[in-house]
């Protein structure tokens, strides 16, 4: 297993999107569409609190991660894929430095005081913390709903129009759209489904990327830290003058645990 390694991908960084965005299925119950017992100011103020506690807790913790990465056709199937799984250890995280004019990304999994070094030196931005997420859109109610039989209230988020951006990867971001379900138990982001409502010019008319859908799924068992990530899935196409670039990365977490201390059984 190589630690360490480069792996280059177009717009990976939307797949922390604050977890991620897929349409209801079968086992949602009907919605509900009453007043919820707080507003909505609260419930965004909690999951961004919730969020940020896990993400911190989640630097303690070992966990199992496989990463997939499909080329697909035209007709969205896979021509090939590439597949990397490893162990995650405390203190490790992952360096997601993009490009802001070409749009490409490197992911480097490197320690955490690396990570913080990068960010020190405006390697990468903060832009993609919930809570700097959220301003970037217009919030509504939905209502109360079931995901995998937990109840969670669901909040609609639309893109707010002449939003100013820095780079090509903060304009796409700012273009989507989609829902988030919210746990009532305790405010963790359980079910997120985003997509893009029309095509976002990257380059003029060079290049522009046409289809973006992105879904997250938490773990539905209740972790030490709240509901833990399961499944990032995020499939996008950019059309270019002379071809396009048409992919899939899945990104699956399990086994969250905290580290054996050494000579413990």
């Amino acid at each position: 297993m190589k630690k360490k390694q480069m792996i280059v991908v177009v717009f990976e960084i939307l797949l922390l999107l604050t977890y991620g965005l897929s349409l209801a299925n079968s086992q949602h119950k009907a919605q509900q569409t009453s007043k919820p017992p707080i507003s909505l100011e609260e419930i965004v103020s909690r999951a961004i609190s919730q969020n940020e506690l896990m993400t911190k807790a989640m630097l303690g913790l070992e966990y199992q991660e496989k990463i997939e990465l499909q080329k697909l056709d035209a007709f969205g199937k896979p021509v090939k894929t590439d597949r990397l799984e490893f162990l995650v250890k405390p203190g490790e995280g992952f360096l997601l430095s993009a490009d802001p004019n070409s749009g490409t990304l490197s992911f480097r999994k490197m320690s955490t005081k690396d990570i913080q070094k990068a960010q020190t030196a405006n390697l990468v931005s903060d832009y993609l913390s919930l809570r700097n997420l959220v301003p970037r859109f217009k919030l509504r109610y939905e209502g109360m709903n079931q995901w995998h039989g937990l109840a969670s209230y669901i909040i609609g988020f639309d893109p707010k129009p002449n939003q100013p951006y820095q780079s090509k990867i903060e304009k796409l971001i700012n273009s989507v759209q989609g829902k988030i379900w919210i746990s009532q138990d305790d405010f963790s982001v359980l079910y997120v489904e985003g997509r893009l409502p029309k095509p976002v010019a990257m380059a003029w008319f060079i290049a522009v990327v046409d289809k973006l859908d992105i879904h997250y799924h938490a773990n539905a068992e209740k972790g030490l830290f709240g509901y833990m990530p399961s499944l990032f899935d995020l499939e996008y196409r950019l059309k270019y003058i002379f071809g396009q670039t048409h992919a899939r990365q899945i990104i699956s977490m399990k086994d969250f645990k905290l580290p054996q201390q050494i000579g413990s059984n």
